[in-house]
């Protein structure tokens, strides 16, 4: 059956097939997997229009993060004889203490455990709760890709096929499917001998992405934010806890957990197949006209 399916002209910019051509059990269930990929993917993805997506979110927040580090850096690389604008007591102060804001206060947004916020926290939680609409069938065919990976060897023989076997044009959606059944097989934990097209991402696969993102320094981070940033807590509220130095080992590790996690829902979990960078532009020509303070 599948042999049908692997054969169609690759375009990355073409709809996907209506569900009826797709090699899957269930036409219904395809068609919500569907509906909440888009409703998952529109949260996800950078566009104009839309300030707060969770794409947009994370390039602002490693942005501002290259741009205090680099405005910063002279501080301890610059002779101490030499009056520069970054040793400037002002200029530091504010940079230091809006670096703080900004970074809490993104890592905070992006861990929101809300009902009607663009978050990663909430993503994490909406797939996880659709876990079932993610089978193995849907996520390995769902756009017209065979389920089996190994249907090509039952086409007529052409030359192309004959030389190149798997590797041959013709057969990049059979390629495909290989691929995302191997990245199936690690993210339900089901061996390549087991395989069955009800098979689900494991619950383990959510655990671990969960325990990354909710880190001792993360939280902490997001009770700094509670108590100082967002809000102004009174004593009852802030208890023994003080606004202090806000360690940079604590804001990496709370950015590195939320790029792991988003990376493994959209690279790994919804397969998006695109390249991209964290920090989408070229950091050139930004400190033209960063003059020498003379005071």
């Amino acid at each position: 059956m599948s042999a049908t399916f692997g054969l169609q002209e690759f375009d990355p910019n073409a709809p996907p097939p209506p569900v009826e051509k797709c090699d899957v059990s269930s036409f219904a269930k395809l068609r919500k997997y569907r509906a909440k990929r888009e409703e998952w993917l529109g949260w996800y993805g950078f566009r104009k229009d839309e300030p707060n997506s969770i794409e947009g979110q994370i390039i602002r927040m490693t942005f501002e993060d290259m741009s205090y580090r680099m405005m910063t850096k002279p501080r301890g690389e610059t002779s101490q004889d030499v009056k520069i604008a970054a040793r400037n007591g002002l200029l530091a102060h504010m940079l230091d203490i809006g670096y703080a804001a900004t970074q809490i206060l993104a890592i905070r947004r992006l861990l929101d455990k809300g009902p009607n916020v663009m978050s990663m926290q909430r993503l994490l939680n909406k797939i996880r709760a659709n876990r079932k609409l993610i089978t193995r069938e849907n996520y390995v065919a769902h756009d017209g890709k065979p389920y089996d990976s190994e249907g090509w060897r039952s086409l007529p023989p052409s030359p192309l096929i004959q030389f190149w076997e798997s590797e041959a044009p013709e057969l990049f959606n059979y390629r495909m499917s290989k691929i995302r059944h191997e990245l199936f097989d690690k993210l339900s934990g089901v061996s390549a001998t087991s395989r069955s097209r009800s098979d689900l991402i494991s619950e383990k696969t959510f655990d671990r992405l969960e325990s990354w993102l909710r880190s001792a320094e993360a939280e902490k981070l997001v009770t700094m934010s509670h108590k100082f940033f967002a809000h102004a807590a009174d004593s009852a509220s802030r208890g023994n806890l003080i606004l202090s130095g806000i360690p940079f080992a604590d804001i990496e590790k709370a950015q590195r957990a939320i790029v792991r996690v988003e990376r493994a829902i959209t690279d790994d979990i919804l397969f998006i197949g695109v390249a991209r960078e964290v920090v989408a532009m070229e950091p050139l020509g930004f400190l033209n006209a960063l003059g020498v303070c003379r005071a």
